[in-house]
């Protein structure tokens, strides 16, 4: 699709427009708001390492309250891409992988990470495996779109996603929830938080969900796919150590544990036996059972002091993770090539922040960061019998970062601010492996390895930005940001350490805020455009994930985020993503289907003009949100719809998930004062079978694993 005017000038036109009508009002940009007059809430974000308004950040950020993403349906990491635009949101295993922008790494396990960052309580949290948790106890998500390369540089080229979980304090209270639905499924949430006395006050938060039925049926032995079970507890720990000092200890647990994932022959393609699949959407049919089982846990320790200009936080945190995981390659009842082993991480971290008060013209923030993680396949295996080999093999991956980084914020006027950063990252990447190649026929060993190999990188990494009220209400911004993604090692190369060098990304943006017909409508948007160099591309290997270098790539595109409150009680959202994200010219691998079934490879081709894997061209989201007063009830009525367009698994641009819908809706009555309250809810209500993960298999088959199909059920809660 051609876009004929730049998203650009649609944006300052847009900017422009909706100024116009409020120039007659107050421009003092510092006046505070009227609470009482009514419409939306205020948003404050730490998208810059201190408290602001949303609508004062010169950074593209979608905001959620607990509330909102209970009214969405959104409890775990994977639904953010329903209700964000230009955020989708694959998954690899057990693992999410995010994209923003078109920007993001599939393939983010033993030991190589993800270009969109996950933060929680201002914890980086590296592994893939811990970003699909359960919502509890959250006071926050917001999404920050671009890179992050000064204040969160840690890996953050596509974004972050920061999640806020709740301060506990004052008398104790809490809340527990207890909900049944189909699928056999069963769940309950709790959290009791309040102050043990006047310096110490501590919470805890624990949820749990199984469900015991999957979605589909293993033809080959009649188990289930799609079952799980999940459980995660968190509490936090704040204490006063004086006026102006204090401290604050997280501790969670999260363990997933399920028949996933579970691949199947993508449908229209024909596998290596001639046979087409013949069971349901959801069905599969291998000869091994999936598996997936990971256990996370950490603690972090926060401590802050107040020097009045200045505040110094130390963050220090600690992560051990480990990944279980068996699956059938092929997704055939063959024992043609299948994988199993073990994922261990182990991470730890250190920041030191000096952020200024917030007061005067100028406002900065200061930091170091230390990053030590190891991680990689401890051990792993390929079992490919009928192609006449097993391979067992370990990898080990480590990486050691340093980092010191300043941002400084200036006001020239009331009304404009000028924003400079700059971060300086040296990092260490070593690998080693070795293993051992089983031959069948005829029978013979052949070591592989020992393979070692060290690789040492300096990045320096900057934000520039320049943001003007056009009045009270109505901002506009211009920023030029570089990030960059750490390097690394393909993860299951055994025989030879293949170096992947880091990516590179250079955003330039324009971005709107504003605020109109008293706070009864809000409208942000931007538009960008990203360089982005020495992409780090994946493909699969018997099975297991590789990952290459692509050289180049071009970007542009804008995001709209538009939320009205145009009658009491009544809220609407919608969103509006649009991608244009294409390769230049370097040689991709591609492939072929064949007649007869299977697919082979074919001479490596250009890349220029292909489009960048999982990525939509346009992404939609509406959502509705209704509270019906009902005497001493209210009853809150809320769906969401979103729209993807199609997008490729691949470089090459041969398999693709094609455009698809989802609905999510609910009702909740709460009653008693808002003690008690009764939720009906439903998520993919249109039972769309949707890829999760998609990819080629040569010379086996296109596989596909599909996202959860329609699930619903009633929750009861109660708050005390």
């Amino acid at each position: 699709m051609k876009v004929t005017m730049p998203a650009s000038v649609c944006i300052l036109t847009l900017a422009f427009c909706l100024a116009q009508p409020a120039f007659a009002q107050e421009s003092d940009t510092a006046a505070p708001k009227d609470e009482t007059a009514g419409g939306l809430d205020e948003i404050v974000v730490t998208a810059q390492k201190r408290e602001e308004r949303l609508q004062n950040v010169p950074v593209a950020v979608t905001a959620f309250s607990a509330d909102s993403l209970e009214g969405k349906g959104v409890r775990t990491m994977t639904d953010l891409g329903m209700v964000t635009p230009g955020l989708v949101f694959p998954t690899s295993g057990i693992g999410g992988s995010p994209r923003i922008r078109g920007v993001g790494t599939q393939i983010s396990v033993a030991g190589n990470e993800n270009s969109v960052a996950t933060y929680v309580d201002g914890v980086y949290f590296p592994s893939a495996g811990a970003n699909v948790m359960a919502f509890n106890n959250i006071q926050q998500v917001a999404v920050l779109k671009g890179p992050q390369g000064t204040l969160f540089g840690r890996n953050a080229t596509g974004g972050l996603i920061q999640i806020t979980t709740l301060d506990p304090g004052g008398a104790f209270n809490g809340n527990a929830e207890i909900g049944y639905g189909n699928r056999d499924t069963i769940s309950g949430n709790a959290y009791l938080g309040g102050s043990l006395s006047d310096g110490l006050a501590t919470d805890l938060a624990v949820s749990y969900k199984n469900r015991r039925d999957g979605f589909g049926t293993n033809l080959f032995n009649g188990q289930d796919v799609g079952a799980s079970e999940s459980f995660a507890a968190r509490s936090k720990w704040k204490a006063k150590l004086g006026p102006d000092t204090s401290a604050t200890v997280i501790l969670d647990y999260t363990h997933i544990k399920g028949s996933f994932p579970a691949y199947r022959p993508a449908p229209g393609t024909l596998p290596l036996t001639g046979v087409a699949f013949a069971g349901d959407k959801f069905d599969v049919n291998s000869d091994v059972q999936p598996l997936s089982d990971s256990e996370d846990y950490g603690v972090s320790l926060n401590l802050s002091h107040d020097f009045g200009g200045a505040k110094l936080v130390s963050i220090s945190a600690y992560r051990h993770g480990d990944w279980k995981f068996a699956f059938d390659s092929e997704s055939l009842p063959l024992p043609i090539v299948s994988a199993s082993g073990t994922v261990p991480d182990r991470m730890y971290s250190q920041e030191l922040q000096l952020v200024s008060s917030g007061q005067g013209s100028l406002n900065w923030v200061l930091g170091l960061y230390y990053f030590n993680r190891k991680s990689g396949f401890v051990p792993a295996q390929l079992q490919a019998p009928a192609l006449g080999f097993i391979q067992d093999f370990t990898t080990r991956q480590n990486t050691e970062s340093f980092a010191g980084y300043g941002q400084a914020t200036y006001k020239i006027s009331d009304q404009t601010a000028v924003t400079l950063g700059l971060r300086l990252t040296t990092e260490t990447k070593s690998f080693a492996a070795n293993g051992v190649f089983h031959s069948l026929a005829p029978v013979f060993d052949a070591p592989l390895g020992p393979t070692a190999r060290s690789d040492k990188v300096t990045k320096l990494t900057w934000r520039a930005a320049i943001d003007h009220h056009l009045n009270q209400d109505v901002m506009i911004y211009a920023s030029y940001n570089r990030g960059f993604k750490s390097g690394g090692y393909d993860p299951t190369s055994v025989a030879v350490a293949s170096y992947i060098r880091p990516e590179v990304l250079d955003a330039f943006e324009l971005g709107l805020k504003s605020e109109l017909l008293d706070r009864h409508l809000r409208i942000n948007g931007s538009a960008y455009y990203y360089d982005f160099k020495d992409i780090q591309l994946n493909t699969y290997i018997n099975g297991l994930p590789a990952v290459y270098n692509g050289r180049q790539a071009k970007t542009y595109g804008f995001d709209l985020d538009v939320t009205a409150m145009p009658a009491t009680g009544l809220t609407l959202t919608a969103g509006l993503g649009y991608v244009h994200a294409r390769f230049e010219d370097f040689l991709i691998s591609q492939t072929a289907a064949l007649p007869a079934g299977g697919i082979t490879q074919l001479p490596d081709g250009s890349a220029k003009g292909r489009r960048l894997p999982n990525t939509p061209d346009w992404t939609v989201n509406l959502g509705i949100e209704y509270k019906v007063p009902l005497g001493e009830a209210e009853l809150t009525l809320s769906g969401d719809y979103f729209h993807s367009s199609k997008w490729f698994s691949a470089p090459e641009n041969r398999s693709q998930q094609p455009a698809y819908s989802l609905v999510n809706a609910s009702a909740k009555l709460s009653f008693a004062d808002d003690r008690y309250s009764l939720m009906f809810w439903g998520k993919n209500l249109g039972d769309v079978a949707y890829a999760s993960q998609l990819f080629n298999q040569v010379p086996v088959a296109d596989v596909v694993a599909f996202a959860d199909g329609r699930t619903f059920g009633v929750t009861f809660g109660a708050k005390f």
